[in-house]
């Protein structure tokens, strides 16, 4: 899963953008260093990635980043989420659903890097296959990949604790790669579409640099207090229908725009092409001020509402006191007013409200709805209190609260300090940190909740589920417990979630994943406060951009046509 950043904060920065910087350059000799304003697309990030190696990436920012330079060998098509080629053009599974056969397509470089000899990227290689997913079962620090696969591919475990080989996965010859698994696993193949099992070359890794197969490429000239800038890999393995090599784009830049707010001027003072998040009061006046700019032919912006499979949700610290005890947890769950965070913090840029489980509303054919959360009703709350052994809140820890430092985060976590005390007696404590911050001080147990918001890997319940998995649980309360932050420990939900993993039919599988979300819901060990829905606001110059529920960026075949305006 990955960390949603929730941040519009207040503060203009960012008064040039990366396309047209008069010093934006490449250090990459291989590439031409020349930013060309009308092919180079710019969009807005809220805060700096953290990593660009693919079995660390846990944010949605550095998955943005890190998909457009290494690639897994699947992808999930942008339109509908199905599974298509990409560095694999085929693949197979056998009858007992243990053995996937993957053929690699040929002619595919990595791009070119001084890591690689005479600094020409070299042919992707079955050999890159098995050392990338050396890897993710390897012994590394911030290896979140592991989390994925874990118990997953034959001898993957032993490989971890031992080296040598992993028995589970063969190069058969230099473009075929065979996984056998140690059981059946129903989201095996998700799996291998996402960013966390891109492949890398040895080369790269070992000296420290950038070096993918993806359609952009890295150069750190181009990594920027302001923005990162990624520029055209000319050597890309997909071309169009006539032969052209892509991508089209010369350059895509992620720029550094903290404030809804100010990603929305500069949308419109035409020095953004994409944004997302806009507050819908900031999207109403924009409509009715402007409205000939979304009626007339052609038409200047394109705007759309989209679900997210994405939550946002409170973590509670199951395995130290107050939350050790269900009754705590309940009282919180139903003390929370969710509906009016939506409203009145939100401003309505939500799907809804969390009245149900910790799975959102945005994966199809999972009845999310059928699963019963705790109603707000701050009567029963304080009854559950009393019952827990704090009457009126009396003896109750103050409760360390982390959140990240945007705007949005801080107003949700005050509002939330705000009802606990009115509603329960009880005081909280806010820390404004930054997502590294928050996951030590969670792997350490210094903090009785945080605010986290996770966007799905694959569309499919069980990537939320995971969050809760006991078995990602160690024995000391200062040992990291990610992704289960929660700590929290079920045999039944383990079992069933052990059960949605192996049951390949889907409606059966959600099914298990149904009764498993209303044990969460139940127990309460998250707290989910909204469900996603995000508005986009699109220049009708881009072409061929696909906003979708995953919040994939796949640019590879997006174009810039007739570009009225150059940015400057």
């Amino acid at each position: 899963m990955k960390n949603i950043a929730l941040s519009f904060v207040t503060t203009t920065i960012l008064l040039l953008m990366a396309c047209g910087g008069e010093n934006s350059s490449s250090g990459n000799d291989s590439q031409n260093s020349k930013l060309i304003n009308d092919k180079c697309l710019d969009f807005a990030i809220a805060e700096k990635y953290e990593t660009l190696d693919p079995i660390k990436v846990t944010s949605v920012v550095s998955f943005h980043i890190v998909s457009q330079v290494y690639e897994p060998l699947l992808r999930f098509n942008e339109k509908d989420l199905s599974l298509e080629p990409l560095l694999a053009e085929s693949w197979e599974v056998g009858e007992n659903n243990l053995v996937y056969t993957f053929r690699l397509k040929k002619g595919v470089y990595f791009q070119d890097n001084s890591c690689f000899d005479g600094g020409k990227g070299r042919e992707l290689k079955a050999s890159d296959i098995i050392y990338s997913f050396n890897r993710i079962y390897a012994e590394t620090d911030g290896n979140y990949a592991y989390a994925l696969f874990r118990n997953t591919i034959k001898g993957g475990e032993a490989y971890r604790k031992s080296g040598g080989e992993i028995a589970g996965i063969k190069a058969i010859d230099d473009y075929t790669v065979e996984f056998t698994l140690s059981h059946p696993s129903s989201n095996f193949i998700s799996l291998l579409a996402i960013v966390n099992s891109a492949i890398v070359p040895k080369e790269a890794i070992e000296k420290n640099m950038v070096a993918g197969t993806g359609p952009f490429t890295y150069n750190q000239e181009n990594d920027t207090e302001k923005a990162v800038t990624l520029l055209k890999n000319k050597n890309y393995h997909i071309s169009d229908k006539k032969g052209s090599k892509l991508p089209y784009l010369e350059s895509v830049a992620f720029n550094y725009v903290k404030s809804g707010q100010d990603q929305l001027d500069l949308f419109m003072s035409d020095k953004l092409d994409v944004i997302t998040g806009i507050p819908p009061k900031a999207i109403k006046d924009i409509v009715e001020s402007q409205i000939a700019s979304f009626q007339d032919k052609p038409v200047k912006y394109v705007l759309g509402r989209y679900p997210q499979v994405s939550t946002t949700f409170l973590n509670l610290n199951t395995a130290i006191a107050p939350f050790n005890n269900i009754k705590v947890r309940q009282a919180l769950g139903i003390a929370i007013n969710k509906a009016r965070i939506v409203d009145a913090v939100l401003k309505g840029e939500a799907f809804g409200p969390g009245n149900h489980g910790i799975v959102p509303s945005a994966i199809k054919g999972y009845d999310f709805s059928s699963v019963i959360g705790h109603e707000f009703n701050v009567p029963k709350a304080k009854k559950m209190l009393a019952d827990a052994g704090y009457p009126n809140g009396k003896g109750f820890p103050t409760l360390k609260f982390a959140t990240g430092k945007g705007n949005t985060t801080l107003r949700v976590a005050l509002e939330i300090q705000k009802q606990l005390l009115t509603n329960l007696n009880i005081n909280v404590e806010i820390s404004s940190l930054s997502l590294n911050e928050i996951e030590e001080m969670n792997s350490k147990s210094q903090v009785h909740l945080s605010l986290n918001g996770w966007l799905g890997e694959f569309p499919g319940p069980i990537t939320f589920l995971s969050l809760l998995y006991g078995d990602d649980v160690p024995n000391s309360t200062e040992e990291s417990s990610y992704p289960n932050q929660s700590r929290y420990k079920n045999t039944t939900f383990d079992k069933l979630y052990e059960q949605a993993l192996a049951t390949l039919d889907v409606k059966k599988r959600y099914e298990l994943c149904l009764t498993a979300d209303q044990i969460i819901a139940t127990e309460v060990p998250v707290i989910p406060l909204w469900y996603h829905e995000k508005y986009q606001l699109i220049k009708s110059v881009v072409k061929d951009y696909q906003p979708n529920s995953m919040d994939i960026l796949y640019l590879t075949h997006v174009k810039l046509e007739n570009a009225p305006v150059e940015k400057n």
